[in-house]
């Protein structure tokens, strides 16, 4: 119990220090549940749900629904999804004014899991139908994470583990690239079926604007089929 309490004083005394020295228009604070139910063993669907804010709870930025369906390929670390997701986005004009638009997206992507020295690894190509009040884009996205056990190597389960990730996004388009995130922390494994994950990202725009972003993830299993 101390390790966790230690462990947790730790990571939060990290996103303080770097809360305080991001610019404060360029914070965010991103909250996320995913669930997650197998109709077999190759078959999975998740329900994805996110709350993002200027400020923690109040002020909202960003709110995302979406649904997505998952085959796992037998004896390969391989996952192939299809998914759609609907974006309600609001945007300050002013200090004092804000509008409103909506986004509804599709996508496909190809996940690929490995090992690097002791941590697991994935590699995630994806590919995005987007239609926005703008009109209608199409965007590329590639990430790559890390899952890094830690804890005593004596423990059969090491229910800590830490997280770094980085992912790319670029757009057809004469200026293609999009964004770049950054991404770090740890995570937490309650039960087979349950765990929290907290981290710091932080986003570089094609135009050179920085944003940051404190980061809560639930992940719910509800059972896998063996």
């Amino acid at each position: 119990m101390k390790s966790r309490l230690f462990l947790f004083a730790v990571f939060f005394g990290l996103l303080l220090t770097l809360v305080a020295q991001a610019q404060p228009d360029n914070l965010n604070h991103w909250v996320q549940y995913s669930g997650s139910y197998w109709f077999s063993p190759r078959w999975v669907a998740t329900a994805n749900l996110q709350y993002r804010t200027y400020q923690p709870v109040k002020d909202p930025r960003v709110i995302f629904t979406g649904a997505e369906a998952s085959y796992n390929f037998k004896g390969a670390p391989v996952t192939l999804t299809t998914g759609y997701a609907h974006l309600f986005n609001r945007n300050y004009v002013t200090a004092e004014e804000t509008d409103f638009t909506h986004e509804n997206r599709l996508y496909q992507q190809i996940a690929i899991r490995g090992n690097l020295w002791k941590a697991g690894v994935t590699h995630r190509y994806q590919v995005e139908e987007r239609w926005l009040t703008q009109g209608y884009h199409t965007r590329f996205r590639y990430s790559v994470a890390l899952r890094i056990p830690l804890g005593p190597k004596e423990l059969e389960v090491r229910p800590w583990y830490g997280i770094l990730r980085n992912e790319v996004r670029v757009i057809v388009r004469d200026q293609p690239f999009d964004s770049n995130r950054v991404s770090g922390g740890l995570g937490y494994t309650f039960s087979k079926h349950l765990t929290l994950e907290g981290m710091w990202m932080s986003q570089l725009h094609g135009g050179g604007r920085h944003q940051h972003f404190t980061m809560f993830i639930l992940k719910h299993d509800f059972g896998r089929m063996e």
